[in-house]
């Protein structure tokens, strides 16, 4: 008998699998790449519903449940910076802040810097710099704030800070234009003033650091600091709710 032939009574070998085959329950049509981006998605979805700790294993709401806040906008202009001469340069350093029941869709949060600007004709720095926060909340509680450092450049290339802010972004949808009012500490002495007033820059250093004060997490040391009023940063900000009634948030416009 051939070695090839199949012996009495035995059933014929199932042929051999490629390793490359899609498991039971894929499609076996389905491309790759596909697959492996519905895996990724669904790992998401999956961080997103975990229940948070202390729940005692409790599911957590469907994935897509989850109230978000988007906002999209731009950080405009600075105007009105007094002590900052014509051929200096301004910039700022900003941050995004929010409560510990906010997750950022970035990891890592949003902060960044724009350009550095030059004054117009009209005494205005214009930066015109893209902002693009995406936030998931579960709860109302740390709304988000936009923290701001205005710093100087001046023509020997020395960095020094002019003045901090703070401002509550919106909590209602739609466009908004916003005033972010900065100022600065003052100097501990008139002498140590009349030299920050002449350089342009911040007389005093902080008590703490910029987020804990800007935050009002050291309401203390806040309430102990001498300060004095700085320029303006303008911001143009649309916002966008998703999922807010499923979670009995009641969203009014034009004071209705």
């Amino acid at each position: 008998m051939d070695a090839r032939e199949v012996a009495v009574g035995q059933p014929p070998a199932p042929p051999a699998t490629d390793a490359r085959v899609v498991a039971v329950g894929q499609g076996a049509g389905q491309p790759r790449a596909s697959l492996e981006l519905a895996a990724q998605d669904a790992k998401t979805r999956a961080l997103l519903s975990e229940p948070e700790e202390g729940a005692q294993g409790a599911p957590g709401p469907p994935p897509d449940s989850h109230f978000e806040v988007h906002y999209v906008g731009e950080l405009e202009f600075g105007a009105r910076f007094p002590g900052a001469a014509s051929d200096d340069g301004l910039f700022v350093d900003y941050a995004a802040h929010v409560g510990s029941e906010w997750h950022p869709a970035q990891e890592g949060g949003y902060a960044g810097q724009t350009q550095t600007a030059y004054p117009d004709v009209d005494g205005n720095y214009v930066f015109n710099h893209p902002i693009d926060f995406h936030y998931f909340a579960f709860s109302l509680d740390g709304w988000p704030a936009f923290h701001v450092e205005v710093l100087k450049l001046d023509p020997a290339g020395q960095v020094t800070t002019v003045s901090y802010g703070s401002v509550a972004l919106p909590s209602t949808p739609g466009h908004a234009e916003l005033a972010c009012r900065t100022w600065s500490p003052a100097a501990a002495s008139q002498l140590a003033e009349a030299r920050a007033a002449r350089l342009g820059a911040s007389g005093g250093a902080l008590p703490v650091g910029r987020a804990e004060l800007l935050g009002a997490r050291s309401p203390e040391a806040r309430a102990h600091m001498v300060t004095k009023t700085s320029g303006t940063v303008r911001l143009s900000m649309d916002t966008i709710f998703r999922n807010a009634a499923r979670h009995g948030i009641v969203v009014t416009r034009d004071g209705r």
